[in-house]
């Protein structure tokens, strides 16, 4: 399937959507500025049982591509090239590479994730565009098969506007949906390893991280009893999960470092306007770190977007060294992989 799918409606909005940002002069900064100003955010993240040999790991996390015609091969090699700057020892995908469930560009994705390598390895979750159908939270509540591919930026703002809500045609979520086989192995040739509701051991020199990548809550894929089950407590954990509404499903897992995506930090970041077009429950989880019942919570602003339009919530790539806290009577090494790297600044079921 391709973008063809997409409804002639949909596009016409957009064209009229794109025709008033231009002549309302105030909206050509999020629709052509915005999206494309690419952000580093750098974060230190202590953790007191982290192995000396671990310690200044850097961890890279993209999140939310949405691979479509709106991403220009100059963006794309800006990413590439703000990576391999960064020089991470691992690389995390949080979901959302596709839009609407379709693998409609395989070429431009597979020369994309193919650039990025990393000496602990990249790996990937999947989000709910990854799935063999599109599921997104619907006004009433309920995550919803949707049919009608329209960008959740331009139904948010049709609501703003409505007086009553519409009828929802749109079939419940009532069982997991199924993953999609060509996008596993679209990742496997590019060298990234999908971990669904699954368990890897990172490992250098004997000292070890468990990373787990659970799957998206709206598609009911999300096992954390299954994807923790070999976790060894004594080493520290970190967790990949697209949607932070999947949080309260984990919180009682051991989790030193929680990752998410999805939300596009708010994509529309001005009040009232965000929750409107933001498919999340939990509204404090919008975007940036939040510490909580003892864990470290990251949600991603994400690179992408199915429509390009971003007020105050730029793209992000973002950039965390671990770091051994607490009383240590050895040297701290300064250098992980004899390297020195050091940053430039510091849903219940659906």
């Amino acid at each position: 399937m391709g973008f063809s799918s997409i409804t002639t409606s949909s596009h016409f909005a957009e064209r009229l959507w794109d025709a008033f940002c231009i002549a309302s002069i105030i909206g050509i900064w999020p629709r052509f500025i915005e999206p494309h100003l690419l952000c580093t955010s750098h974060h230190k993240i202590y953790i007191p049982h982290l192995d000396l040999r671990m310690n200044g790991m850097i961890i890279v996390q993209i999140s939310d591509l949405h691979m479509s015609s709106y991403l220009s091969d100059r963006y794309l090699k800006r990413i590439l090239k703000r990576i391999k700057k960064i020089k991470p020892d691992l690389i995390v995908f949080t979901g959302d590479l596709l839009c609407y469930s379709e693998l409609s560009d395989k070429e431009r994705l597979f020369s994309f994730l193919a650039e990025l390598q990393a000496p602990l390895g990249c790996f990937a979750i999947f989000g709910n565009h990854d799935y063999s159908q599109y599921v997104s939270l619907a006004e009433d509540g309920n995550a919803r098969c949707i049919q009608e591919h329209i960008s959740p930026l331009l139904r948010g703002f049709s609501r703003l506007f409505s007086t009553k809500k519409d009828e929802i045609d749109d079939p419940i979520v009532t069982k997991p949906i199924d993953t999609m086989p060509e996008l596993y192995d679209l990742y496997h040739k590019a060298g990234f390893q999908v971990l669904h509701n699954e368990h890897e051991f990172l490992s250098e020199g004997g000292a070890k991280v468990n990373l787990i990548g659970l799957g998206d809550v709206m598609v009911k894929q999300c096992f954390p009893e299954q994807a923790f089950l070999k976790v060894d407590p004594r080493f520290p954990t970190i967790v990949l999960s697209h949607n932070p509404d999947s949080y309260p499903l984990f919180q009682n897992y051991p989790a030193d470092l929680v990752l998410f995506g999805h939300t596009h930090g708010g994509q529309v970041n001005l009040p009232f306007i965000w929750e409107k077009i933001t498919p999340l429950i939990n509204k404090q989880f919008k975007s940036g770190l939040i510490s909580t019942n003892g864990h470290k919570l990251y949600i991603s602003r994400g690179l992408g977007a199915t429509f390009p339009f971003r007020w105050f919530a730029p793209p992000e790539i973002s950039h965390f060294t671990l770091i051994r806290s607490g009383p240590v009577k050895e040297p701290i090494l300064s250098t992980f992989f004899e390297r020195e790297k050091a940053p430039e600044n510091a849903y219940g079921s659906v």
